[in-house]
């Protein structure tokens, strides 16, 4: 009896901790000045790495209004690829038209060969340098996720657009802008 009551202590033990995960929540992101745009400093467990990104991003607080999805949401999108992150480095958004939410995470001691073969796409849409592009669809929402390669680790940046609210279109287009016009170190530099 005392083993069914423990088993039963783990199984739910196991569900609250895993069910109860908050994604959508302000991370620490230090701020870097002297850039034309905002540029955030993301610090994971091996280090950090610096992002630009347009001054309507949104790093310190939550406003629900601009936030689409739900935390059971980006448990799926997170569960595309069989690895899991070690912590998540970034949330942000905006409250213009692009309706852009954003997450990063970081996987320690993982590769973008480990990305290659444990995602479920088997063919990226891009590959840079040290980086890859996935672009699919998920529950209705266009998702496009990037993936840079550092010393010890990956960070993977997740982009999700509210397809109900905008085109498709100006997600991709704000996505390559914040991507690679103001950010091309990301793909050619370790």
């Amino acid at each position: 009896m005392k083993k069914i009551i423990s088993q039963i202590f783990t199984i739910a033990l196991f569900f609250t901790v895993f069910s109860c995960t908050n994604y959508i929540k302000p991370i620490h992101t230090e701020s870097v000045s002297g850039s034309e745009n905002i540029t955030r400093k993301l610090i994971f467990q091996d280090g950090a790495l610096d992002v630009n990104f347009y001054g309507d991003y949104i790093f310190d607080k939550v406003d629900k209004n601009f936030i689409f999805f739900t935390d059971k949401d980006i448990s799926g999108i997170l569960g595309n690829l069989k690895e899991k992150p070690s912590s998540q480095i970034l949330f942000t958004y905006t409250k213009s038209s692009i309706y852009n939410n954003m997450l990063a995470f970081y996987y320690a001691e993982k590769t973008l060969a480990d990305v290659k073969k444990n995602f479920f796409i088997q063919t990226s849409k891009k590959e840079m340098q040290n980086g890859l592009l996935y672009v699919y669809e998920y529950k209705g929402y266009y998702v496009m996720e990037f993936y840079r390669q550092e010393e010890k680790g990956i960070v993977r940046f997740i982009s999700i657009n509210n397809s109900a609210k905008q085109s498709v279109d100006k997600c991709r287009l704000e996505n390559n802008n914040v991507f690679f016009d103001i950010n091309p170190q990301l793909w050619n530099e370790l």
